[in-house]
This record gives C-alpha cells, sequence and structure tokens, in this order.
C-alpha cells in the first residue's frame, strides 16, 4: 500500500473513532454525571427498587432491559457502567454487578449506538445495510431468548431462575421477537432502543400483575 494511502486510512479511522463514536460516549457519560449531580439517578434507582425486592428480577429490568437500551441509543461501554452502577445502589456488589451487566449485554451489542457496527459494516464491506440489519437479527434473536435465562442462572443458580420463569421467558421472549421484527423491517438504528423499551414494559407491567 502506497504511503499517502496508508496515512490517509489512519486519518480517517481516527477521525471516524473520535467525532461519532468518541462524542456519543462522552454525551451519554455527561448525562449519567448530570443524573448523578441533580440526584434523579436516586430517584430512578427508588423507582427500580420500588417495583420489586427480587434481585433476579431487578437484574433482568436494570441488567438486561434498561442495559439495552442504553446500548442502543449510547453504547460503546456506557450500559455496562451505568447499569452496574444502578445494580450496586440496590445492593449487588460492585464487581459482580459489572459481570452481570457485561453478560446481558451480549444480545443487544451488534446494534449498539443506533446501528453504528451494522452501518459501519455496511460502509466498510459495500453491503446493504438493510440486508445486514435483517440478517444479524435473525443470528441475534434466538441468542436474546437464551441470555436472560443463563443471566439468571450464573445470578441464582437453575432453580433459583426456574422460580422466576414468567419474568425470564417474557424478558427473552419480547426482545428477541422485537429485535427481529425491528431489525427486518425498519433497520438498525432503532432496534435495540425499541425491543429494549417493549421489554422493561412487559417486565413492568408483569411485576405490577
Amino acid at each position: 500500500m502506497p504511503m499517502s494511502a496508508a496515512v490517509a486510512s489512519v486519518v480517517m479511522g481516527a477521525a471516524f473513532g473520535v467525532f461519532p463514536i468518541s462524542w456519543i460516549v462522552f454525551s451519554s457519560l455527561l448525562l449519567y454525571r448530570i443524573a448523578v449531580e441533580t440526584g434523579q439517578f436516586e430517584i430512578i434507582k427508588a423507582s427500580l427498587g420500588a417495583l420489586t425486592n427480587d434481585r433476579r428480577l431487578q437484574l433482568l429490568l436494570v441488567g438486561f432491559g434498561f442495559s439495552a437500551f442504553i446500548e442502543g441509543s449510547a453504547g460503546f461501554g456506557s450500559p455496562v457502567a451505568v447499569s452496574a452502577a444502578m445494580l450496586t445502589g440496590l445492593g449487588f456488589p460492585a464487581f459482580y454487578a459489572a459481570l452481570l451487566c457485561l453478560i446481558g449485554n451480549t444480545a443487544p451489542v451488534a446494534f449498539g449506538s443506533i446501528g453504528i457496527p451494522i452501518l459501519t459494516l455496511g460502509q466498510t464491506t459495500g453491503l446493504p445495510v438493510d440486508a445486514l440489519s435483517a440478517m444479524t437479527g435473525r443470528l441475534l434473536a434466538p441468542l436474546a431468548v437464551i441470555v436472560p435465562a443463563y443471566l439468571v442462572v450464573v445470578m441464582a443458580g437453575v432453580r433459583g431462575a426456574l422460580a422466576v420463569w414468567p419474568a425470564v421467558l417474557v424478558t427473552g421472549g419480547i426482545f428477541g421477537l422485537v429485535q427481529l421484527a425491528v431489525s427486518n423491517t425498519v433497520g438498525p438504528e432503532l432496534t435495540d432502543i425499541l425491543a429494549a423499551l417493549a421489554t422493561v414494559g412487559a417486565l413492568v407491567l408483569l411485576m405490577r400483575l
């Protein structure tokens, strides 16, 4: 490769990393710090804690559902940082909370940060973004059903997971179905956001009932 082309590719890659990616991370962390400093973060944690005292359900709600929403809107590590902080505020050990959030972030990460992984893949390969989004959604939908169950099993064991199987089924089923539908009909940008909102709404409704 000519030196000019190599330098140009390095500069372009650095610019792509600094502006779209770093700007999204900076904005999400800024929003998080504002919420902490104004006391709104404590209100959010208190509201989540008021829904249920069962840590398995809190994990599904925050470590999977809410984390997936942050992944879809911000991505790049912020879901784990914010969600783990919320779980820590609910009484989870900090390191353990981060580990669980990393596991929960498996299913939504491909559509993170308003679909940037899929959009970038389309730009670099020249393949149609809609086709990449649809195929990714088809591959991830079964995984989205499995991850919540595995998450609760890691935390509470098989018996603990079976005790809250309706919540596990709702979490994985709703997220997987919405992720599949949106990625195949709308595109990658809103896939995680809409799937996470549907999942959180379904979980809250289930807890109320």
